[in-house]
C-alpha cells in the first residue's frame, strides 16, 4: 500500500508506536487468555495483537464445540475496523469441528468480509506439519474423546495418519485453562511413538507454548502446538520473517511472503 502524507490523518496506526512492523488481528473463543499470551511471547518487536472475543459455551463438549465459529466471520468483520495486516480464528476446534474443508471455507468467509489475509487455526496446524515434514503424527488433546475422534478425522481427511491420541477428556474451560505445563508435557511424551514424524498438542486454550522447546529436545522431533501454528501463520502472512527462538523449531523456520502473493490472495476473494 503506497502511504500518502494526505493519508496519515486517516490512517493513525501507520504512525502509532503500536504495531509499526504487522498489526496481527485475532478472534478467538471468549474467557481464553492464553491466545492473548502466547502472542506476546511469540511476537517479534513491532509486531501487535489487536482481539475480539466471539461468546463460548463454558463447557467443551462436542455439541457446544459444534456452535464455536457461528460468529466468526460477524467478528472479524468488527476487528478489520482496526486495520490488521492479518486476521487469524485462533480456535482449534472450532476450525476442524465441521469436517475437512470448513476451515478453507471459514478463511474465504473472513477474507471475503474484511479485505485481509486471514487464517485458522486448523488451517495453519497442517501448514506447520507439512512445513516440518510431518505426515504421521502423535496428537494429545485435553478434550473429551468425541472430539478428539472428530479432529483425528479431520487430520486423516486432509491425508495425515494419526498414529495414537490420547485426550484428558475435560469439558470444564475452567479447569482447561489452568492445566499445569507439567501436565501437558508429561502427556505428549506419553502419547510419542518411534512411528510418528511429530507431536502435536491440539487446543488454542492451554498452556502449551513453554514445554515446546524442552519436548523437542528429549524427543528428538518437532513438536507443534495450536498456538504456535497459528502464530506462525499469522506472521507469515504479515510477512515477518525473522526466526523466533525458544518456542520450537517451527518457529526458527523461515518465513516469506512477498507483495505479490499477498496481493493474488486478496484478488482472488
Amino acid at each position: 500500500m503506497e502511504l500518502r502524507r494526505a493519508d496519515l490523518g486517516k490512517h493513525p496506526l501507520w504512525y502509532s508506536n503500536q504495531g509499526w512492523r504487522a498489526r496481527i488481528g485475532i478472534v478467538y473463543p471468549g474467557a481464553g487468555f492464553h491466545h492473548i499470551g502466547d502472542f506476546h511471547k511469540l511476537a517479534p518487536k513491532g509486531v501487535a495483537v489487536g482481539a475480539a472475543a466471539v461468546p463460548r459455551h463454558k463447557d467443551e463438549s462436542a455439541e457446544a464445540m459444534m456452535h464455536l465459529d457461528e460468529k466468526v466471520v460477524e467478528t472479524a468483520k468488527i476487528l478489520a475496523a482496526s486495520q490488521p495486516d492479518v486476521i487469524g480464528w485462533i480456535c482449534t476446534a472450532g476450525s476442524f469441528m465441521k469436517g475437512k474443508g470448513h476451515d478453507e471455507r471459514l478463511v474465504k468467509e473472513m477474507e471475503a468480509a474484511t479485505r485481509v489475509p486471514c487464517t485458522t487455526t486448523s488451517t495453519a496446524m497442517m501448514a506447520a506439519f507439512r512445513q516440518l515434514g510431518i505426515k504421521k503424527l502423535s496428537m494429545c488433546t485435553p478434550y473429551p474423546n468425541p472430539v478428539n475422534d472428530i479432529e483425528k478425522k479431520f487430520l486423516e481427511d486432509n491425508g495425515f495418519r494419526v498414529v495414537k491420541c490420547e485426550g484428558l477428556d475435560l469439558v470444564d474451560n475452567n479447569i482447561l485453562a489452568h492445566l499445569p505445563p507439567s501436565v501437558l508435557y508429561r502427556l505428549a511424551k506419553a502419547v510419542d511413538t518411534p512411528e510418528s514424524d511429530g507431536v502435536f498438542i491440539s487446543c488454542t486454550g492451554i498452556d502449551a507454548l513453554d514445554v515446546i522447546e524442552a519436548l523437542e529436545q528429549d524427543l528428538g522431533k518437532p513438536v507443534v502446538t495450536s498456538n504456535q501454528a497459528a502464530y506462525w501463520m499469522c506472521f507469515k502472512l504479515a510477512g515477518i520473517g525473522e526466526p523466533i527462538q525458544g518456542y520450537g523449531r517451527l518457529m526458527r523456520e523461515p518465513r516469506y511472503r512477498t507483495a505479490e502473493e499477498r496481493e493474488r490472495r486478496l484478488a482472488a476473494v
